[in-house]
């Protein structure tokens, strides 16, 4: 590296260290709203693949009788 990029650096991380998000208070009904609506999706995804897995184990066995 040269001894110009080597200056850059320290100013890069300064200009960056500068922006700071803003962080939003959650009430716990949010909070709970929020864990259920991912709760549900994730249960949805789990009963997608238990039918996924059971119609294909329902083709495999007519396949071999």
């Amino acid at each position: 590296m040269s001894k110009e990029e080597l200056e850059k650096i320290p100013n890069y991380i300064e200009d960056n260290s500068n922006e700071k998000e803003a962080t939003k208070n959650l009430c716990v009904h949010e909070l709970r709203r929020r864990l259920k609506n991912k709760q549900r999706k994730e249960n949805i995804i789990k009963v997608m693949i238990f039918f996924t897995l059971m119609v294909l184990i329902g083709v495999i066995s007519l396949f071999f009788y």
